[in-house]
């Protein structure tokens, strides 16, 4: 057998860098990073393009999630779990001495972090403290250590930002993944003073990203109410607020493409900077909020823009940034400037010239709606047969409210280069369902329409036979979450088409899945997936556990043993019923990661695994 876990480690050693927050004095940032081997928090100074300054600044024996920096500058906030459970705590970093204390102790409560108050002292944020379903919105001083509950409801709440002058806190409620509302909760006298909600509550709608201006009377938002695509938006605070009438909502510009990154307005807010995700790649844009046209904006490499954030003197925006031939970093764009500038010095161990950029195709599903995705042709043929077919990996992605982006690296997806490398291709279809095309096509997917997208996946083979040089007896598939369904169901529904099968974190049974997922998650994935009392006997049909017999390919399945979303027993159950069956299968488990394996060590052994897999049945 041909070796080919030797150089998986320099694929898997492109570490990112995400997450920016500047300081308040604009002279350093702090982002995000796994160069250390997990998620820590990291500090760059910024003294000239020249002079660029980066060192850890945590050591956590477990992932950071965000930070966030105190507007008096003399602390970071910072949420870290355990084993990856998701459990998140918070804790105060002194920017004094580094030290890090706990803000919040209860291993067993979610705290969501919301923002700073103006003056430094206190927090907001969310957790499901009260009941483990709803998340109740919290102030807390860090201090002193007093908390209370600010906005109690049966709900999922999360606090977005804190008005500047002290009065409210503008907080988010999730009806479903896809659809929110906005209420303005005042800081006084909360007794008195209920909760206003300000966008209507009719139809879906998201609103992402808020910003909100000086005098609190303007706030900018990206949403989709009314229309396919977020776009940017500007809802009219000036009015008195009163519950029942809701706050006047102007679109600035028609988006064609969803808005993505953040929606930042600059500190003299005369600009707004967002993303827009064309077609899978990000595109930075400056909007002057006088003119409302659009401002030229630096160029960036091809890739995918998340976490946009202006300098406190408003000459730019800092971001993360990550491409197929650009490793996750954080770059600056400045105002009046050609070209974004890379800011942290995070290195690839590969040769960028061996990194094969994607081909973006749309292929016809059975019923003609066209299907978007990225084919990644290798550089070498050497495991082409005979008539020069070559062995292909389709690869799905999860959510299902997610979308496949052409990325070099990142410690959720599979090194998909390194797969390259060893002459296999790769396929990454963004099959109906999937996110950034527009909300008629993200529900086409829903609860009963589920099987359409499994049949999405069969159309993708016809297309790689017909038209993608693929070797029909060598189509192997696998995905993550979601995707480790998507795995699971075209196993079954469709076992002739593949050689072999990977199914990472992957849904098993929807029954069993509704009973031991998060019960915080239930009510938001019952709107995708179907109710499991109301839609059990189609959730049992659907479920690839049911049809197990049909599973012909070899599978490998792989699960971290904390994962809160899909639990660890969607693994076993599959890897039973195919042992009882005498199928070729094997599991790997990791005791100390949850949903996303992001400890190097984890993935130093689970995506050679899955390499040596597909190397044992399609090579």
């Amino acid at each position: 057998m041909v070796e080919i876990s030797s150089h998986i480690s320099d694929y898997l050693h492109v570490r990112r860098a995400h997450g920016p927050a500047w300081s308040p004095d604009g002279t350093h940032i702090a982002y995000i990073s796994d160069s250390s081997g997990l998620d820590q928090v990291w500090l760059t100074r910024l003294a000239d393009a020249q002079d660029t300054r980066s060192r850890q600044l945590t050591d956590f024996p477990d992932r950071v999630g965000l930070v966030s920096w105190s507007p008096d500058n003399q602390h970071l906030l910072a949420s870290v779990d355990a084993g990856g459970n998701e459990h998140d705590q918070l804790y105060l970093i002194s920017m004094q001495d580094g030290s890090a204390v706990a803000l919040t102790d209860q291993p067993q409560v979610i705290h969501q972090f919301g923002d700073w108050s103006p003056d430094g002292r206190s927090i907001c944020y969310s957790s499901n403290e009260r009941h483990p379903a709803f998340f109740d919105v919290w102030v807390l001083d860090i201090f002193t250590g007093h908390k209370r509950c600010l906005f109690q409801k049966d709900a999922t709440l999360h606090p977005e930002l804190w008005f500047p002058d002290n009065s409210a806190l503008l907080v988010r409620q999730d009806t479903t993944e896809l659809s929110h509302d906005l209420y303005l909760v005042p800081l006084a006298d909360v007794q008195a003073t209920a909760p206003i909600l300000l966008t209507t509550a009719s139809g879906e709608a998201s609103y992402e990203h808020p910003s909100v201006t000086a005098d609190g009377k303007t706030l900018y938002v990206s949403t989709n109410y009314k229309r396919e695509f977020l776009s940017p938006a500007r809802i009219d605070l000036s009015l008195p607020a009163v519950e029942g009438q809701h706050a006047p909502l102007s679109y600035l510009v028609d988006t064609h493409w969803d808005i993505e990154g953040g929606l930042s307005l600059s500190p003299d807010e005369k600009t707004l900077s967002w993303a827009l995700n064309e077609d899978g790649y990000s595109r930075l844009a400056f909007f002057d909020l006088r003119t409302h046209q659009e401002l030229p904006a630096p160029g960036t490499p091809a890739g995918v823009i998340e976490g946009i954030i202006w300098s406190p003197q408003g000459e730019g925006v800092a971001f993360g940034h990550n491409g197929t031939r650009n490793n996750g970093n954080i770059w600056l764009a400045c105002l009046g400037e050609s070209v974004a500038r890379q800011i942290t010095e995070i290195p690839i161990h590969v040769d960028a010239a061996s990194l094969v950029e994607p081909q973006l195709i749309h292929y016809p599903a059975f019923d003609g709606l066209s299907i978007p995705g990225y084919y990644y042709r290798p550089q070498r043929d050497q495991r082409a047969n005979a008539e020069g077919k070559l062995p292909v990996i389709i690869f799905v992605h999860g959510g299902p409210e997610s979308q496949f982006r052409p990325l070099y690296a990142a410690p959720w997806m599979p090194p998909l280069q390194y797969y390259l490398n060893q002459g296999f291709a790769v396929f990454a279809p963004n099959v109906r369902g999937s996110a950034g095309y527009g909300q008629t096509y993200i529900h086409l997917d829903d609860v009963r329409l589920r099987p359409n997208s499994v049949a999405d996946l069969k159309s993708a083979v016809d297309w790689l036979i017909e038209h993608g040089n693929a070797d029909p007896k060598r189509i192997g598939i696998m995905g993550r979450s979601y995707g480790g369904f998507m795995v699971l169901a075209a196993l079954t529904t469709y076992p002739d088409l593949w050689a072999a099968g990977a199914d990472i974190v992957g849904i098993a049974n929807f029954l069993t899945f509704f009973e031991r997922t998060g019960v915080w998650r239930r009510h938001l994935r019952a709107a995708e997936y179907g109710d499991p009392q109301r839609d059990a006997a189609f959730l049992r049909e659907i479920s690839p556990l049911f049809n197990a017999d049909k599973i012909t390919a070899p599978l490998l399945v792989l699960h971290g043993m904390n994962d809160p979303r899909v639990p660890l027993q969607e693994a076993q159950q599959i890897v039973a019923v195919l042992q009882d069956l005498n199928r070729p299968t094997d599991i790997l488990l990791f005791p100390d990661e949850g949903h996303f394996m992001l400890r190097q060590s984890t993935q130093l052994r689970a995506y050679p695994a899955i390499a040596d897999w597909f190397e044992r049945y399609m090579g």
